[in-house]
């Protein structure tokens, strides 16, 4: 129907305007914060008085449209209505001759929603009501109300915003928690008001944090740890079901190799849950997604029963701020001591390291966990100064260099055994690692080596920054490209210094259990060391390179094609 048509049809029965007109229903709920029980049950009320105004109009409602827990203003994280979009595209499309709605602020919290909103409808003649009252959206004075109440919608949600905003930065600087409850910490209330008082550890959560971080700062795989604390039953943090989580329920069965990773206790657990699995098998069986079914568990309030620990929360805990008992906001410092640490600055500074160097290597030979060989992705081919790999040859294990050739130039530089490199490489970082003086430098009060650190990296910063300046002045045009090499030539050397003083500093915490050790006692204390924990060791102690044999045919000695040094470390005495 066109919209001369429509004016025809009020034309028609003044007493009865809008009969036979073709009407699209729209209800919309922002969030429900915790009600999930009653989901849904807003935009069913929404869509029930629309229909009244549709009945008491004689208006034939042909569509609905749902957006629930769907913002609509600017500010929304879930900005994206997606059967709003259909509404708008049935009006500019002819199929729609009236819109309603229960209120302005359920089609739009935004001005310029709004007048995209209103250009469309009256372009294609299509009318509102809101409210129970009807708009002609091409007559300049519902135009003009139906602009005031957008204004007056969007100021309420910015004001809200606003008030929001100023309780969240004064609670940041006050230290005062936001959002849920902190694995590893509770929150205490006033027993009569409810009044918030402080937060505390959470004594057998917090131990699980403290553990987790000090077994990454001491070089253990992500997902060694994980599959350990699964073993033990410790459970996880799980704030929902997910749809991996269905999936694995409904693939469950009492031969799966993957038991052996859980506790008695968790496997017993699922088995008293079959009739959740049943009906996670039938639903999937059925052509059910997976993540309808998660969210289904959800708003039934279900038990998690298949949650696990995962490598990703194992990094979480081990960097986050928090646990040091810092309250930060957008990334801010606001409260040094806003409730009690679980974990020394020294362990988190030695985590953060950790973490953000095996972020930087390559993932295809330093994966905690998946490399098999002690020195691969840490020792360098002597040639191109790239990390060394290794595989598996006729003749044993070996290392060796993984650069194609480029042009000309030969590739793949330098090869040799592991059964010959390792022992020699061992020798002498047990040799050093005995003596009291390179020993002595990872032993320091956790104050004065969290200091050091923070000096370190911000001189690599500043350096940094100050490079920065003088390429912008370059590519302005007022530094000579020779100025700007010569500048080159003497920032860089200092910046890399400086990180690598940075590193040495944050060497794994498992070093400092080597104090005052014999090389006997090293030599007995070693092959207890988890591998990840011996490559940390090595890539952070130590600078070894793998170097060409030559094709002589004579028989050299391990110390002749493989160099291996101290990492310099400017530690102070």
């Amino acid at each position: 129907m066109t919209s001369t048509t429509v004016a025809d049809v009020r034309a028609a029965d003044p007493a009865n305007p809008y009969a036979g007109l073709r009407g699209g229903s729209y209800a919309r709920k922002s969030a429900y914060q915790g009600k999930k029980a009653r989901k849904g049950e807003s935009v069913r009320e929404q869509l029930d008085a629309n229909n009244l105004d549709a009945g008491r109009l004689g208006v034939n409602v042909v569509e609905e449209f749902i957006d629930d827990d769907r913002s609509a203003s600017r500010h929304g994280a879930n900005a994206e209505r997606e059967d709003f979009e259909r509404m708008i595209e049935w009006i500019e499309t002819g199929r729609l001759d009236i819109a309603f709605a229960w209120a302005s602020t359920r089609l739009q919290r935004d001005l310029a929603v709004y007048v995209r909103l209103r250009d469309a409808c009256a372009k294609h003649g299509v009318l509102w009501c809101v409210g129970g009252k009807v708009y002609d959206l091409t007559n300049k004075d519902d135009r003009f109300r139906t602009a005031i109440d957008a204004v007056i919608g969007e100021r309420e949600v910015d004001e809200l915003r606003a008030n929001v905003m100023r309780s969240l930065r004064a609670n940041a600087v006050a230290g005062k928690p936001h959002g849920k409850r902190t694995y590893g910490y509770r929150r205490v209330y006033d027993e009569h008001t409810g009044a918030f008082l402080r937060v505390e550890k959470e004594p057998a959560e917090a131990k699980i944090v403290k553990e987790i971080s000090e077994r990454v700062a001491g070089g253990e795989a992500y997902l060694r740890i994980a599959r350990d604390l699964d073993r033990r039953g410790v459970q996880p943090p799980a704030p929902e079901w997910t749809w991996q989580q269905v999936k694995r329920l409904a693939e469950w069965h009492e031969g799966l190799p993957k038991n052996k990773e859980l506790a008695p206790a968790t496997i017993q657990r699922i088995k008293d849950h079959a009739d959740l699995q049943a009906e996670a098998q039938e639903r999937l069986a059925a052509g059910e997604e997976a993540l309808d079914i998660s969210r289904d568990f959800n708003a039934r309030g279900v038990p998690i029963i298949m949650c696990r620990w995962q490598p990703p929360t194992i990094v979480e805990f081990a960097q986050h701020t928090r646990y040091l008992g810092v309250r930060t906001h957008h990334g801010e410092v606001t409260a040094e001591e806003a409730w009690p640490a679980v974990v020394d600055k020294a362990t988190h500074a030695r985590c953060v390291m950790t973490i953000k160097s095996r972020k930087g290597k390559r993932r295809w030979n330093t994966r905690p966990g998946a490399t098999k060989r002690w020195l691969s992705g840490s020792m360098m081919c002597d040639v191109c100064s790239q990390p060394v790999g290794s595989d598996l040859k006729d003749t044993g294990p070996r290392y060796g260099c993984v650069q194609p050739g480029q042009g000309d130039e030969k590739g793949y530089h330098v090869s040799a055994k592991t059964e010959d490199v390792d022992p020699f490489v061992l020798g002498k970082l047990l040799d050093w690692l005995a003596n009291p003086a390179f020993i002595a430098a990872f032993t320091q009060g956790d104050g004065e080596l969290v200091k050091q650190i923070e000096e370190a990296e911000a001189e690599a910063a500043l350096l940094s920054a100050q490079l920065d300046e003088f390429i912008a002045e370059a590519g302005a045009g007022r530094l000579s490209a020779r100025a700007l090499v010569a500048v080159e030539a003497d920032y860089l050397p200092k910046i890399e210094e400086a990180k690598r003083k940075a590193q040495a500093l944050r060497a794994p915490s498992v070093v400092r259990d080597f104090a005052g050790a014999t090389r006997e006692d090293l030599e007995k204390a070693w092959p207890a060391l988890k591998l990840e924990q011996q490559r940390l060791i090595a890539a952070t102690l130590l600078d070894v390179r793998l170097k060409p044999r030559g094709n002589s045919g004579k028989r050299l000695e391990v110390h002749e094609y493989v160099s291996v040094e101290p990492r310099r470390m400017q530690l102070a005495a």
